[in-house]
């Protein structure tokens, strides 16, 4: 379950690139209400969770963002996160079906937190989840109309 949910956030992260690229540069920084001000915010919100938490489970942590400094382009950004997906995927696989195992990690303000692997595979692809939602939204009020679907019963029928 869990690398199949890994492998839905990344076929998701794909769609919600390929959605802003098209969208252009003009419309991810946008300002628009939302958690984050602008699509681009929102993006690399999702990607620097997924960085931290993949990090985390490596006993790498942060105390800061990691896009705080970032420079590239919108493209260099939607690669980054498309190949930390993957790097999700490449991890439920190697665990074999084992995601018990505890993770000690600091949050970014230094506090320090147990979980299982499990739980934050799962947090973490609900969080980009819920942000995918409001990238959604964010496009359609930028007026990009062109949007598809990123819900997991899409992907499932896609992959047959």
């Amino acid at each position: 379950m869990l690398l199949n949910l890994c492998k839905y956030n990344t076929w998701a992260n794909q769609k919600i690139t390929e959605y802003i690229l098209a969208a252009g540069e003009a419309e991810a920084d946008q300002e628009l209400p939302s958690s984050f001000i602008t699509i681009r915010k929102t993006l690399y919100h999702i990607w620097d969770a997924q960085v931290i938490w993949y990090s985390r489970m490596n006993n790498i942590s942060f105390s800061t963002w990691p896009s705080k400094d970032f420079v590239g382009s919108l493209q260099e950004g939607c690669n980054g996160l498309l190949l930390n997906s993957q790097e999700f995927v490449a991890l439920a696989e190697k665990r074999n079906g084992n995601f018990n195992g505890i993770i000690t990690y600091k949050v970014l303000d230094g506090k320090e937190y147990k979980s299982t692997t499990e739980e934050i595979i799962i947090h973490c692809m609900n969080h980009s989840t819920y942000h995918r939602g409001q990238l959604i939204t964010m496009l359609h009020q930028s007026g990009f109309k062109d949007v598809g679907s990123t819900d997991y019963i899409r992907f499932c029928r896609e992959k047959g």
